[in-house]
Parts: structure tokens; sequence; C-alpha cells
């Protein structure tokens, strides 16, 4: 063989090798896509929490199943990134084919809408001042409610927002029928602002409902005690290694009031919130005296719950605190 068809067949050969190297890498490409601020339930391979995506320029929104690497995510802001795609081989049947990296963040904003999260406070309406635990505007973005409450008969009702316009219209509202005499006024003023605001403003943690531009009611960002107001089973006291047969119980209600079971004597007595915060104060409760023998559960709940200055509700279970310590744990009866 010559030695000129053997570099030409040495040619080939490399042009061959490089050829089957560049089929087996995955194609590269890279898109604009803008994500919504909020996430929403959808269902893949089981139920989960979605992006909402559309690529730059597009009208409606769809749902992103997989993920982006690189890409960190905060629910309340809206996000236009530029992603670099690439071919997954021999993807699971229920899986994407296509694998997402973060190449940059293009643009990050604030959803106004989403600033509205949460319980705001009311300490005057229309020149009166009002109880701030018991007068608030509540706002769920993510389901489109909104709640009212001046102390006796809750309003609630849907809402939605119109960032073009930047306006949000709320309402129709329902409302328990209860009549209180003591708040009635504050109810309908209340009523009418519900009915009534077209436009908000949130500065820090002050919100300012308006309509048009007549301010209607200022509100600051607070604490919703609702979840509090329950009948409590006593399931974990510290220092106690086991509650045995001796179980507390006890209620707090809307009007601060606690009543209940040691396990052996029952007590009633008040309890102090904030409407700013989960700071609490149970106490002092005034308690029967029957004696308890071999009870030790009775007294390490009455010692423990003197000492408590803040609260957590979550999954239907009360924690009380004192600074990060947790001294008492209850369950919703």
């Amino acid at each position: 063989m010559t030695k000129v068809l053997k570099f030409a067949l040495f040619i080939i050969s490399i042009g061959s090798l490089i050829s089957c190297a560049t089929s087996k890498q995955p194609n590269l490409s890279t898109k604009t896509l803008i994500i919504g601020s909020k996430k929403v339930d959808c269902t893949g391979v089981g139920p989960q929490k979605c992006y909402q995506i559309k690529e730059d320029g597009a009208e409606e929104w769809s749902n992103f199943y997989g993920t982006i690497e690189g890409f960190e995510y905060k629910e309340g802001y809206e996000y236009q990134i530029e992603v670099a795609m690439t071919e997954v081989e021999n993807p699971p049947a229920d899986a994407s084919s296509l694998k997402y990296k973060l190449v940059k963040v293009l643009k990050e904003k604030q959803d106004p809408y989403m600033t509205l999260e949460g319980t705001w406070v009311i300490e005057n309406l229309e020149g009166k001042t009002t109880d701030p635990l018991k007068t608030y505007i509540a706002f769920d973005p993510a389901t489109g409610r909104i709640s009212g409450y001046a102390g006796c008969n809750g309003l609630g009702g849907s809402m939605k927002y119109d960032a073009e316009a930047d306006t949000l219209s709320a309402g129709p509202f329902m409302s328990t029928m209860m009549y209180c005499e003591e708040v009635a006024e504050h109810e309908r003023t209340l009523g009418k602002v519900l009915e009534q605001f077209n436009k908000f403003k949130v500065e820090g943690e002050v919100l300012t409902l308006f309509k048009n531009d007549e301010v209607l009611v200022t509100a600051k960002k607070g604490e919703n005690h609702r979840d509090l107001f329950r009948n409590w089973e006593v399931t974990q006291i510290e220092g106690v290694a086991d509650l045995g047969g001796n179980i507390p119980n006890f209620f707090l209600s809307k009007d601060l009031e606690a009543n209940g079971t040691g396990s052996c004597n029952n007590f009633k007595g008040k309890f102090e919130l904030d409407a700013y915060s989960t700071k609490i104060k149970i106490g002092p409760l005034a308690a029967t005296r029957m004696m308890c023998p071999e009870n030790d559960v009775e007294g390490a709940f009455f010692m423990q719950v003197d000492k408590v200055d803040r609260y957590e509700v979550k999954d239907k279970e009360l924690y009380l605190y004192s600074g990060d310590q947790l001294l008492i744990k209850a369950k919703r009866k």
C-alpha cells in the first residue's frame, strides 16, 4: 500500500472518529424564559409544585415540571432568565428529554400583588380607634382570597389583580350575620373599605388602600391569631418524661380568656397577645385546690405555663416557648 493511500485512510479514520464523537454530544441551545412569582399545584409523577413559565413575548403561562440547575427562586418575585438546554440520553418515560441550566438572570422584580400576603392590622377606621387584635384584613394572593374582621363577623371574598392597570378588584363578600353593637360601626366601615378600594401600596410594613387617589385605610403588617383560639390537649411538657394518664387540657378564646384542667384541678384566667408578633403571656391562673397525690404532671404544667413568652401553631399543633426553649406541646382537640 502506498504512503499516499495510507495517509488518506488515516485521515478518513480520524474524520469518522470525530464525527461519531460529535454525534454523541448532546445538542445545546439557549432560551429566554419568564418565571412567574408563585408556584402552583400540579401533577407530574405525583402531586408537586410547578413554576409558571412563558417564553419571552408569549401571552399565556404554562406549568414547568422540571428543575433549572443553578436557579435560586424566591416566591413573590418574577424573573427573566436565560437557560441552556441539553438533550438527555435515554430519559425515563415520565421525565423530560431536556435538561435546563441557568446561564444568567436577566431581570428580577418583586410582584406587587404578592407583597399583600399576610395579615394587616388596623388601628384606626375613619378617625376612630379600633382594637388592633380584632381589626384586620388578610390577603392570600396565591388563592385570590381576601378576608376582613372587625371584632364580630368575618367577611370573605375573592380578589383579582390587573398588573397592567395596577388595580385590584375584590368581592362580592360573604359575611356571618351576628349583631354586635359594640363593634357594629367598625364593621360597617370595614365593609365599605373592602367594597370600595381598587388600589393599594405596600411600603415596608405599612399597607395603604385607596379608592382611586383617596386613602381609605392604612394598616401595619401583623399576626393573625385565629389558629390559636382552640381547645388543646397537652402531649409534651419540659421536664416530664411520661404524662401517663394525667393529660392537661385548655381552651384559649378570642376574648383572651384561658380555662381548662391541669389534669386534676380546673383553672381559669387571662392571657395577653401582641397584634404584631406571636408573643404571649398566660396568666396569672386561678385554680381549684384538690389534692392530687402521685400527680407530678400538673405542677410541672403550671410551672412551665408561667414561663411561656411566645407560641407557634403548625400542622394543628401548638408549641409554647420561652425564648427558643420548647416548654409545652399540644395537639388540637
